[in-house]
């Protein structure tokens, strides 16, 4: 008998390849541990998921497994479990899921090196190379490099035909090199037991709820609840069920929406806890992520904070699940994998018996009315918002700040207080266009228009992030070019720098602030007030950790409705309501938010802090349209270099999903909001259905016959 395994692979492909055992590995291979195999050419790193012993077939040519990485299952059968589902549900290789759970020291893998051989180096000396060869000799003669350092390096578009021909040729020999990261060694937190700190904001009014969901808990068996109320309140029933969970002997994983929130609360849990707390996301170093990983795994650590990788941290015994600020939209990954980590918390906790508690003062419309239905709903009140918030029409007022909004500046800043303004576009203007042949300046890889930058004097795309120098005459005709539509955030901070010459203007955008340090010197400088006026994108939104503010403005909300998304209302909504929790609860406070749409029900209804009665037309709009919580929306984009064939091959996907059922209501094909990224041409299809499982019926089986780049983002 020949033992075989099933491994899954770190790679985009929707299936598991399998291996024969060696009779001296045989007795480590189990369902979740790492194994190093053949694929191809290189060596992978790849998962085992299933082994199964059979008389061999001596027709049946299969690779070995090379070597059993470590001794324990690296993943845990319900982790194991847990992501494939999440594969299934989301149309994403399993493979690709399972690497992205994982530490990238615990990956090993070969990697093909390319160097010149001697007939290589002698054809170079004699001349003998045509100039693209000599190009790609050059510089591959003092240094083995990998093929794709090489393409990116050439500027000729065949270097890869090149690189094939000349290894044919004899002329570069192809050298495998597997890369091993040195364990890193346990190291002991030497310092003294955390002195805990006590905790009054659990009161008599909470525990009744708090009840409810511990003896979910007790239970052992899957529940969720949603925990509508104020961020005080919320906290405080997070905290309370932490300590009863780990009294009873199990684990937590508290998710939360941004990285930068991650080590204050760290803080905060070691404070009341003590050290039995460990973090996990993508912004940490490689050796903390892998010691931190380590903790967990050992047991070491009892509750696990952090973002989106935290979902996949190796915790057993798991009782409850946190994911606070449930509306966040940093939850939903956008690039890569494309995935809504908060239905993936809603599968983890399943799979483990586990509680889901979900928190949030303004939920999701799809999560709030679910819970509604559902009769998981824990509403905790609202609080009655004492500062004025004032609506100004940007129609009546065209200026870049309002009169209005001045006004109430110079008043804050005449009583040396600080004020924070929120504009959701970086740069100085959207883009630069030719007063008279209308020509705009656009990104080479993506096709679109680059935003202006003024004081870099740059021209940025904000999706490939290619730049150039900006521009002053038209390159076709001469003339001038001009900003236009709309002003960004450094078009604000100039105006008030005129306005205010004396005030102390900053900008907290992804390009003034995109490194940590400057972020955090920006941060530092406004909390030591040294900062009159702090403007800045979503990226000050998400920085809760700022103290309060007498003023708050907000300019240009409404852009966001603007957008081919059913949930533009609900994300204005959100933007705004954010941005008022850095007001104080006092009546002297106030708000300017100024709007080209000031009767918008998105709008007005979070200028009076409303969410019932923003749900309320929210949720009639979107039962009236068939949108999400009352369909299942697809997303199909199809990626490829020739814009023709991959139009050819859209409109036979539609046809495929039309032929299939007609249950599938079909939007397109048609070319995606942007059309060409990176260089890739972009083709959508849209798909609707009344759920999600008539919708992996017929979308499933035509899916698994593509045979090119595609993405999949799933609404429901």
């Amino acid at each position: 008998m020949t033992l075989y395994a099933d491994v899954v692979l770190p790679l985009p492909l929707s299936r598991a390849f399998s291996y024969t055992v060696p009779p001296e590995l045989e007795s480590q291979i189990k369902p979740g541990v790492r194994v190093l195999v053949p694929f191809g050419e290189r060596l992978l790193t790849g998962f085992v998921i299933r082994s199964r012993a059979k008389k061999k077939r001596e027709d049946l040519k299969l690779k070995a497994v090379c070597e059993v990485l470590g001794e324990a299952p690296f993943f845990s059968s319900r982790i194991l479990s847990f992501t494939e589902k999440l594969s299934r549900y989301y149309f994403l290789p399993w493979g690709d899921i399972l690497e992205a759970a994982v530490p990238p020291s615990f990956l090993i893998r070969s990697r093909a090196l390319l160097v010149l051989s001697q007939k290589g180096l002698e054809a170079l000396g004699q001349g003998l190379l045509s100039e693209e060869e000599k190009a790609i000799a050059l510089l591959i003669k003092e240094k083995a490099r990998r093929p794709r350092f090489l393409e990116r390096k050439l500027s000729f578009m065949n270097a890869a035909a090149v690189l094939t021909r000349m290894e044919k040729k004899g002329l570069i020999l192809a050298r495998k090199e597997v890369r091993r990261v040195r364990r890193r060694a346990r190291t002991e937190n030497a310092s003294p037991p955390a002195q805990l700190e006590l905790d009054f904001s659990f009161d008599s009014s909470l525990r009744r709820p708090c009840d409810i969901i511990h003896q979910a808990i007790a239970g052992k068996k899957f529940t969720s609840f949603l925990v509508f109320g104020p961020g005080g309140r919320r906290e405080a029933i997070y905290f309370e069920l932490i300590k009863r969970t780990l009294h009873d002997g199990r684990r937590v994983l508290y998710l939360i929406p941004e990285i930068s929130l991650s080590e204050a609360l760290l803080d905060k849990l070691e404070r009341r806890l003590g050290r039995e707390a460990a973090v996990l996301h993508s912004g940490l170093s490689e050796k903390r992520r892998e010691l931190e990983w380590q903790k967990v795994q050992e047991k070491r650590a009892r509750v696990v904070v952090g973002s989106r990788s935290a979902l996949f941290s190796p915790l057993d015994n798991l009782g409850l699940i946190i994911l606070d600020e449930e509306q966040d939209e940093s939850y939903r990954q956008q690039e890569g994998m494309a995935f809504d980590i908060r239905q993936g918390a809603w599968l983890r906790a399943k799979e483990e018996k586990a509680v889901l508690l979900m928190g949030s003062a303004m939920p999701s419309v799809e999560s709030y009315y679910r819970a509604k239905k559902g009769g998981y709903l824990i509403d905790l009140g609202r609080e009655r918002r004492k500062p004025q918030v004032i609506l100004t029409d940007s129609r009546k007022d065209a200026a870049v700040v309002s009169r209005l909004l001045k006004k109430k500046i110079k008043e804050r800043l005449d009583k040396k207080e600080p004020v924070l303004l929120f504009l959701n576009r970086r740069g100085y203007a959207a883009y630069l266009v030719c007063v008279r042949c209308g020509f705009v300046p656009k990104c080479k890889r993506c096709e679109l228009a680059l935003t202006y930058h003024k004081k870099d004097g740059k021209l940025v795309c904000h999706y490939c992030r290619y730049s150039r120098p900006s521009l002053e005459e038209c390159p076709r005709c001469r003339s001038r070019l001009i900003a236009k539509r709309g002003p960004g955030i450094e078009a604000v901070a100039e105006d008030l720098k005129k306005t205010f010459p004396q005030s102390r203007v900053k900008i907290l955008a992804a390009d003034e602030a995109g490194r940590k340090r400057e972020k955090e010197m920006i941060l530092d400088d406004f909390l030591r007030g040294h900062v009159d006026i702090l403007i800045g994108t979503q990226l000050l939104v998400h920085q809760v950790n700022l103290p309060p503010v007498s003023l708050v403005g907000i300019l240009h909300p409404e852009m966001v409705l603007h957008l081919a998304d059913f949930r533009s209302s609900q994300k204005a909504f959100q933007f705004i309501s954010k941005a008022l929790v850095f007001l104080p609860d006092e009546a002297a406070a106030e708000a300017v938010i100024q709007t080209s749409t000031p009767e918008h029900f998105s709008i007005r209804e979070a200028a009076r802090g409303s969410y019932q009665a923003f749900y309320a037309q929210e949720i009639r709009l979107r039962r009236l349209m068939g949108y999400p919580p009352f369909s299942c929306l697809a997303e199909v984009v199809l990626q490829g270099d020739n814009l023709r064939r991959l139009a050819e091959k859209a409109r036979a996907f539609a046809a495929r999903i039309r032929d299939s059922s007609e249950d599938i209501e079909i939007f397109g094909p048609s070319l995606a909001s942007v059309a060409r990224m990176k260089g890739s041409g972009r083709i959508q299809v849209g798909l609707r259905a009344k759920n999600k499982r008539k919708l992996d019926k017929v979308l499933r089986p035509v899916l698994e016959g593509i045979r090119f780049k595609r993405s999949v983002k799933i609404f429901d």
